[in-house]
């Protein structure tokens, strides 16, 4: 394929493949409820678990994690530039967060940002999963995305820097090491000032807008 054709692919239809609403729609079907309007507001899975319990929480948080490795995995075959594939792995983050399906109303892009990891570089996603262990002790759900956050970035630019990666993978490494961040700027707050919500808390409805 051609080089236009991967753009393409990484593009917008990473895009329209991350922004595919799936704490919503599991939230519509499982109980017939938008998510959105409970706890965070968020559609991923802590306010899915907080909202609609473990099975559906866990449906969830494997869909989002294929809807970062599928448009990775999809470019990958119409190219071998690193550059295009770490685009399809930010891009399908940013239609995770920010979704035309649901005007714009997403989650965080953690578990999304994963599934990229996974397919763009496995080593960095392996030293990511330190965070799952800070989630086990914590039970902060932002603590550990943080963290794996902060190693997956620091391993990815680690592994350009030894040659193991081209340097198109930095891309992905900043898009995620700074926009997974801000959209956890309230989690950070809370966390400092020792009131964020542990991972079991039940979700409360939110105001009507």
């Amino acid at each position: 394929m051609t080089d236009v054709v991967a753009w393409i692919l990484a593009i917008p239809v990473a895009y329209l493949i991350g922004a595919i609403p799936t704490g919503y729609l599991i939230g519509r079907v499982w109980r017939g409820v938008d998510v959105r309007r409970y706890g965070s507001g968020g559609t991923g899975f802590t306010n899915v678990m907080r909202t609609l319990g473990r099975t559906a929480a866990v449906t969830v948080l494997a869909v989002d994690i294929a809807k970062g490795a599928v448009p990775v995995v999809i470019v990958s075959f119409a190219t071998d530039f690193e550059i295009i594939r770490a685009v399809a792995g930010s891009t399908s983050v940013i239609g995770h967060v920010y979704p035309i399906y649901t005007r714009f109303e997403g989650g965080r892009g953690v578990a999304t940002a994963y599934g990229a990891l996974l397919v763009l570089s496995p080593i960095a996603a392996a030293a990511a999963a330190v965070g799952l262990l800070v989630i086990a002790m914590t039970r902060y759900v932002s603590a550990g995305s943080l963290t794996g956050t902060v190693i997956a970035t620091g391993t990815m630019v680690i592994l350009v820097i030894l040659g193991h990666h081209e340097i198109g993978l930095l891309v992905f490494a900043v898009a995620i090491g700074i926009f997974i961040p801000i959209k956890h700027a309230g989690n950070i707050e809370r966390l400092v000032q020792g009131n964020e919500r542990q991972l079991e808390a039940a979700a409360r409805p939110r105001r009507s807008r």
